[in-house]
């Protein structure tokens, strides 16, 4: 009996032991949790968006925060922009631009020893030998320049003796003459006239003959260079070293794209200020960036399809580089009151929504985002109308943080369901 009452009592008090562990525990993990979710909740910072009177948010910085951005900001200027309208076209090459490499006799093309032939692409100098070209003759062209020769090698020889006598009468003149005058002057005169004379007809046939005889010997198998008169971008491969080709066929064409021509179209019935002199022309991909063109004339015909007058101006390249085919906007002048504006700098410009914004500063601390319509460019950012003010600053460097900390502020914070 008494054992039996020790095996209960030490029973229940190993129960009582576990149920206190238990509870132990279970409180120790309510407070581990409450501390776990204390430490998971977001830290709390003060809220740097408030709201203007229309409505729209303002991002808060202090000047502190403001300098470790790198936050800067440029005022804006007033600007008018005079009433104009688009017109679509595309850029050409400047002809005045490009050189177009030619066979100088019928032969065989080389490449040259010391280089390759030239690539698409390739950039050649001015004066820059690309290959060589064996000449290539007829039986009949070889006997021709043989008997040419010949010919030019007698007349060398013939004047040649000629000249010897034409000095001797020239020397024995001058010794009479010096005695006394038994010579007059003229004569003396008239000999060395004779001299100069056969000297020159000597000196035009020497050169006759060595081109013969080079042509000759290029006819035997000799080569010429072939050089580029103008430097630029090889455009056209229009042979290859091993073909026949014949005289004046075209080899390859250089062009220079540092200019080109833009030539744009205007609807049928409109019409542009005149004198129209100048235009801003802006290529596709490049809105950001609008170039002088200066208008060189009409084009020669009307457009087929927008059946208007067809414009041509010069266009330079500034900043990017230009291809011929690039599709451009021109905007034309016409008759009108100019608008006046401001012009949005590029660098202010972020985008989110789809958008183009830029941020305004308002007071010393605060930054409101606005929208840029982007179809106005003028210089290196784009004509606003309305929206912005003369006088107003703009955020040039440091606005895609603020637009971070207007959108940051958008997020939810913490769990609704942590609080429960």
């Amino acid at each position: 009996m008494f054992r039996a009452l020790l095996k209960w009592l030490v029973a229940g008090a190993v129960v009582a032991g576990v149920g206190t562990l238990l509870v132990s525990a279970f409180i120790g993990g309510r407070q581990e949790l409450a501390k776990e979710r204390e430490r998971e909740r977001a830290v709390k910072v003060p809220p740097r968006i408030s709201r203007a009177a229309g409505g729209e948010p303002v991002v808060r910085l202090d000047g502190e925060t403001q300098k470790r951005i790198a936050l800067g900001t440029e005022t804006l200027a007033p600007e008018t922009l005079l009433p104009e309208i688009a017109v679509f076209g595309s850029l050409q090459e400047d002809p005045s631009r490009s050189f177009t490499l030619r066979a100088p006799t019928a032969g065989r093309l080389l490449p040259a020893p010391d280089r390759e032939w030239p690539r698409l692409g390739a950039t050649l100098g001015d004066g820059a030998e690309v290959g060589l070209i064996e000449p290539r003759f007829a039986p009949a062209e070889r006997v021709d320049l043989a008997s040419r020769l010949a010919t030019a090698r007698a007349d060398i020889e013939a004047v040649t003796a000629s000249l010897a006598v034409a000095r001797a009468a020239l020397e024995r003149a001058r010794l009479l003459n010096a005695d006394d005058k038994i010579v007059s002057d003229r004569a003396v005169q008239e000999a060395e006239a004779r001299v100069k004379g056969e000297e020159a007809r000597l000196k035009a046939l020497t050169e006759t003959a060595r081109l013969i005889d080079a042509s000759l010997g290029a006819a035997t198998g000799l080569t010429k260079p072939l050089a580029v008169e103008r430097g630029g971008e090889v455009v056209e491969l229009l042979a290859q070293p091993g073909e026949t080709i014949e005289s004046g066929q075209p080899i390859l064409r250089l062009a220079r794209f540092d200019r080109l021509v833009a030539s744009v179209h205007l609807p049928a019935g409109q019409n542009t200020a005149e004198p129209l002199a100048t235009a801003r022309i802006v290529v596709f991909g490049h809105e950001g960036h609008s170039l002088r063109g200066e208008r060189i004339a009409l084009g020669p015909t009307v457009d087929p399809t927008t059946r208007g007058q067809t414009y041509l101006f010069r266009v330079a390249q500034s900043g990017f580089p230009l291809r011929p085919g690039a599709s451009v906007t021109a905007y034309l002048a016409v008759a009108g009151q100019a608008r006046a504006g401001v012009v949005v700098p590029r660098a202010a410009l972020v985008r989110s929504e789809g958008k183009a914004w830029a941020y305004v500063q308002v007071g010393e601390q605060g930054f409101t985002r606005r929208e840029v319509v982007l179809d106005s460019p003028a210089g290196d950012g784009w004509f606003m109308a309305s929206g912005f003010k003369v006088g107003e600053r703009i955020v040039v460097d440091g606005a895609q943080t603020l637009l971070s900390e207007e959108l940051k502020s958008q997020i939810p914070i913490g769990d609704a369901g942590d609080d429960k």
